[in-house]
Order: structure tokens, then C-alpha cells, then sequence
């Protein structure tokens, strides 16, 4: 009988075997020409965009820069649908004692205090005093800087108006430090009137 040691090309046998056994399949080429595509259907879905609106770091800075936003272009009807969206978001709940209120214009490179005549009407439809969001700081929630009264705040930012004057914004509600929620939408006229058609574009906090 012959043993392993009697049989020289055992070593090599076993060697082999293992060498290949570490192996994988080749992949077989790609034919020449021009690259293959992949379909959208195989594309890893795009990363969330950051929360729109005030820089919220939670730390008692100031949310928002004091003064007149940009509003060119824009009619009462527009700005009224844009902050109704940012209400529908999130309602004030029972800790809540006033509303802040900020716009980013479309030229604008921060959030600025909403018109007056919008701070009046969220107001009004809220029934809780409203001030402009400069006079407000972050914190753990919003509050007013005046009187330290929990806030939540409203921001509105356009993002762009395309040929025909269709707008894209976002509508944002801040209720705390680790709670906002924002959607993205285009500004629709049909039938004389003003429609909100979501884009598919939210965050939540």
C-alpha cells in the first residue's frame, strides 16, 4: 500500500485543491460597446434633504434674521396657502402660549420675519399671540425671547419659481429640539384658485 509520503504527487494534488477551493467563478466580460444601463428601479433611493426653514441648533440662538423677507411676486392668496400647508404640518398643542412666524424669500439666504399681515392671521386661526420669528430664540422648544413663552414655529421657504411662474416651497413646523416636520411642495393654479401639490419631499425630527 502506498502512504501519503510514498506518493510525491499527493502534496501537490492536495495543494492544488485548496488553491482552487479559495477561487471564485470568473464573472464572464462585459460585451463591447456601449454601457449598460441601470434602471431606476435598481438606484438606491436618494438621502433625505435637510429640515428646511430656521438653522435649529436647540442652544438659545436667534431664529431668524430681523427684517422685511422677499415677497416679489408673490400675491396675499399665495403666502396664505403656503403657511396654511406649514399649520397643517403641526398644530400648537397644550404647552404651546405663541406662535413664531418666519419666511425665506427667494432671494433671501436666511429666514426672515413673515409679513405682518400673515402673523395677524395665523393669529387669529390659531387663537395664540404671534410674533416675528427674529423676536424668537431655539432652545429644548421655541420660545419667545421677550417672555420665555413656549413657542412653535412656522417657517415657509420658496425654492424656486420655473418659466411658468410655478413655485416650488417648503412648509415647516417646529415644535422642539428633536421635533419638526416639513414637506415640500409645488404652488398649482387650477380653477382660479391656488393649489398645494405635494412633491413626495417631507422630513420629520
Amino acid at each position: 500500500m502506498m502512504t501519503e509520503l510514498q506518493w510525491p504527487g499527493a502534496a501537490i494534488v492536495v495543494s492544488l485543491a485548496i488553491s482552487l477551493a479559495g477561487c471564485s467563478p470568473a464573472k464572464k466580460p462585459a460585451a463591447e460597446g456601449s454601457p449598460q444601463r441601470t434602471s431606476s428601479s435598481e438606484l438606491p433611493p436618494p438621502p433625505p434633504p435637510p429640515v428646511p426653514g430656521p438653522n435649529y441648533h436647540g442652544n438659545g440662538s436667534s431664529i431668524a434674521v430681523a427684517g422685511d423677507p422677499d415677497i416679489s411676486g408673490l400675491d396675499e392668496a399665495q403666502i396664505d396657502v403656503m403657511f396654511d400647508e406649514a399649520v397643517a404640518r403641526a398644530r400648537p398643542g397644550e404647552s404651546k402660549r405663541a406662535i413664531c412666524v418666519g419666511l425665506q424669500g427667494l432671494t433671501d439666504s436666511a429666514v426672515k420675519d413673515a409679513p405682518e399681515r400673515t402673523i395677524r392671521r395665523l393669529a387669529e386661526l390659531l387663537r395664540l399671540p404671534a410674533f416675528p420669528a427674529s423676536q424668537c430664540r431655539d432652545g429644548v422648544t421655541p420660545s419667545v425671547t421677550a417672555t420665555r413663552a413656549e413657542a412653535i414655529l412656522y417657517t415657509v421657504k420658496v425654492e424656486s419659481r420655473d418659466r411658468k411662474g410655478v413655485l416650488t416651497f417648503w412648509a415647516t413646523a417646529v415644535f422642539g429640539n428633536l421635533g419638526a416636520e416639513g414637506m415640500q411642495f409645488r404652488l398649482i393654479r387650477q380653477a382660479g384658485r391656488w393649489v398645494p401639490e405635494p412633491t413626495g419631499l417631507s422630513v420629520l425630527s
